[in-house]
């Protein structure tokens, strides 16, 4: 395969199969036809709000990175902008409308009444909790434990880190000696961590004789899964000072090129299923009445096209084939990365 003509034809076609599966994903399909529960939306789209969230700081990365050409103010204004000027046009229309598209994930989820909260079955919360004498606990999973007793080594009490013998309100693993099998009420969710990342600590001691009555207490928070965590640490690397701004504005476009053909993918399946009825839909609507119309809308296109344009017009000032080449292949590295990526960020659905 020549990696000859515009930067973005080259990145599109290089990895047809992994394309295709990031962007003809069953979840998409199952989107399309009216089937994806509510619940299933939910959590993904309180990911794809955290994935939003860390976009506005990827930008602002990028736009830190852009250094204009100097001018002699006696030099007659060029008649067209420069490949600069344009990136920075095209940065500051992607943080008003990433600014719109929070604004519009809370109105859609207010109307349709989602949870931007919801803890994804497959991967649970991160953390605990603390659990007051008879408080009553309930998470965005629709979990409710009443707890007995405090945690404070893992919110920040007055002792520090998991402790053990029966003192009150110490932690101990929630497999360790002397606790009951699945206490915690985060273990029932697949295991978490504290918050400052140790693993396993799932159980609270209530009193000084132990568990009291073998009550639950502690609860899951809300957080980024191991993909949007992926996606995120992703875009601090492509931000970083020893990426190129060329290589950013190809991590942008990648992101975004592979988002409008995921939802033109879920439109055609829409358009296919011939269902008017929208309101009878699993989700209640929300998909097919505002998102697909939303993400698959021509306006967006004509954003991403835009940032596609001056992807190739940067790579076009590259001189020298070597240079070129080698460039080529670090935004071909990113681009594996946010194909994998956006295969793996759509949940798995039930055929």
């Amino acid at each position: 395969m020549t990696s000859r003509g515009p930067l973005t034809a080259y990145l599109l076609s290089s990895t047809p199969n992994a394309l295709k599966r990031a962007t003809n994903h069953p979840f998409l399909a199952s989107a399309g036809r009216g089937t994806l529960p509510k619940a299933q939306l939910s959590q993904w789209l309180s990911q794809d709000r955290l994935y939003a969230q860390s976009y506005i700081r990827f930008i602002g990365l990028l736009l830190s990175k852009i250094r204009l050409p100097s001018q002699n103010p006696t030099t007659p204004t060029p008649q067209t902008q420069s490949p600069e000027q344009n990136a920075i046009t095209v940065l500051i229309d992607a943080l008003v409308n990433i600014r719109t598209e929070l604004s519009f994930f809370e109105k859609t989820a207010t109307d349709y009444s989602l949870d931007l909260t919801a803890i994804s079955a497959e991967e649970g919360g991160c953390t605990l909790t603390s659990c007051g004498q008879g408080s009553d606990i309930t998470v965005s999973a629709g979990i409710s434990s009443t707890g007995s007793g405090s945690c404070p080594g893992l919110t920040g009490g007055d002792d520090e880190g998991p402790q053990k013998n029966g003192n009150p309100g110490a932690c101990v693993p929630s497999t360790g000696e002397g606790v009951a099998p699945g206490h915690g009420l985060c273990q029932s969710q697949g295991g978490v961590s504290d918050a400052r990342g140790r693993a396993g600590w799932g159980g609270c001691w209530g009193g000084k004789g132990g568990l009291q009555g073998g009550e639950r207490c502690g609860t899951l928070f809300f957080c980024a899964n191991r993909t949007t965590r992926a996606y995120i640490d992703m875009f601090m690397s492509a931000g970083s000072s020893g990426v190129s701004i060329l290589e950013g504005l190809a991590v942008l476009w990648a992101t975004e090129v592979c988002y409008l053909r995921a939802w033109r993918f879920a439109a055609g399946c829409m358009r296919e299923d011939g269902e008017k009825d929208y309101k009878k839909d699993a989700d209640g609507g929300a998909l097919r009445e505002r998102f697909i119309q939303n993400w698959a809308s021509v306006e967006f296109e004509g954003f991403v096209d835009r940032i596609g344009d001056v992807v190739d017009e940067m790579a076009g000032q590259i001189k020298g084939a070597e240079e070129l080449e080698i460039t080529r292949g670090r935004c071909l590295e990113w681009w594996r990365q946010i194909v994998w990526l956006e295969e793996n960020f759509w949940p798995t659905v039930a055929e």
